[in-house]
C-alpha cells in the first residue's frame, strides 16, 4: 500500500501529468509486486520560482517520495528507485539525471488503513 507523492516543477501539460501518474503507478506495481488497488499517488506541481537546484532556478525536476509499510527487500526498493527515473523521463521529458526518489519504510503500527485501523490491526 505505497503512498507516493510526486513533486514536479511547472510546465507539464495535462497529458504529461496524467502519464506521469499512470506510469508511476504501473512502475510501483511492477517493482514492488503490489496490487494496483493498494497504490495511492498524489502530484504536486510547484509554482514558478519555488525550486532551487544547486543555486539555480528554472531547472526541471521530478521528485518522488514513497511511503510504505516496512518489509520490502533492499532489492525491491533499489529496483523501484532505478525504475522511477526512466518512468518520469518517458512521461515528462525531464532528464533522468534530474529525477530523485526517496523511499521511507513505516512500521505497520504507524500506517493507517481503511476504516481507521493500523496496518497491523488489518493483518499487514
Amino acid at each position: 500500500m505505497p503512498f507516493v507523492t510526486i513533486t514536479a516543477t511547472p510546465g507539464l501539460s495535462a497529458d504529461q501529468k496524467k502519464q506521469l501518474l499512470l506510469r508511476s503507478s504501473d512502475t510501483v506495481v511492477k517493482t514492488l509486486s503490489t496490487s494496483l488497488a493498494s497504490v495511492r499517488i498524489v502530484l504536486h506541481e510547484l509554482p514558478e520560482g519555488h525550486y532551487l537546484n544547486g543555486g539555480q532556478f528554472g531547472s526541471p525536476t521530478v521528485m518522488y517520495e514513497v511511503d510504505m509499510i516496512a518489509g520490502r527487500t533492499e532489492e525491491q526498493k533499489a529496483a523501484l528507485i532505478a525504475a522511477l527515473g526512466p518512468t518520469a523521463h518517458e512521461a515528462t521529458g525531464v532528464p533522468v539525471a534530474e529525477v530523485r526518489a526517496r523511499v521511507t519504510d513505516f512500521p505497520n503500527t504507524n500506517m493507517g488503513m481503511a476504516n481507521g485501523v493500523t496496518a497491523k490491526q488489518a493483518g499487514r
